[in-house]
């Protein structure tokens, strides 16, 4: 008598079947995390203000050839005061442009890392790293000439006080030094979550 043939046995428990799913970094398979959002909105904010900026800076320098009778009130010959308004108007238009170009940097920066592509995040940390920069020189130069002494006679002629001059001078060494003080943290926030958040860019 012959043994019956043997079945073949059902799969192990607990053995699944289907492929195993593919492995996604941790933070990639959701939304943008909130740091990364506020930092996308930061860069699209200061592209708006630099565009603002560079389209004002433009106009300004076209409408420096309207300016007329520059040569009698300065003192200067008419080629004087020509060359004079050539350049002002050049360097006032390039720099208008200068503004613009960054600021299309940081448009694109921001519009990428909202939908975290992994070049605008090289490109918001090329952007964060330029702007850390000047406005931390800005913040140095401001706390610096807060401290400065007024030289003597430096208002014999001025028609102002020593405390008038005191105020004035106060005041905007204050709008100096928050200005860069804003800048300088809205681009240190965009520069470490960029840094921190990059397992979350494609």
């Amino acid at each position: 008598m012959t043994d019956p043939p043997n079945e073949p046995s059902g799969p192990a428990p607990g053995w699944d079947p289907s492929p195993p799913a593919a492995y996604t970094p941790s933070g990639a398979s959701g939304g943008a995390s909130g740091g990364v959002v506020a930092a996308g909105v930061i860069l699209l904010v200061i592209a708006a203000l630099l565009g603002i900026f560079g389209i004002l800076a433009i106009l300004g320098g076209a409408m420096m050839g309207q300016i007329s009778n520059l040569a009698g009130q300065t003192g200067l010959t008419e080629e004087q005061a020509n060359a004079l308004m050539t350049v002002g108007r050049t360097f006032i238009v390039v720099f208008g442009g200068v503004a613009l170009a960054i600021g299309l940097a940081h448009l694109l920066s921001g519009i990428g890392v909202l939908r975290r592509r992994g070049w605008a995040r090289i490109l918001g940390l090329v952007m964060s790293v330029l702007g850390v920069l000047p406005w931390l020189l800005v913040l140095a130069s401001s706390a610096l000439a807060a401290t400065q002494r007024i030289p003597a006679g430096y208002l014999q002629d001025s028609g102002l006080t020593v405390e008038e001059y005191g105020q004035i001078a106060g005041t905007g060494w204050i709008i100096g030094i928050a200005f860069a003080a804003i800048g300088l943290a809205a681009y240190t926030y965009v520069l470490v979550v960029l840094i921190r958040r990059g397992r979350e860019f494609a």
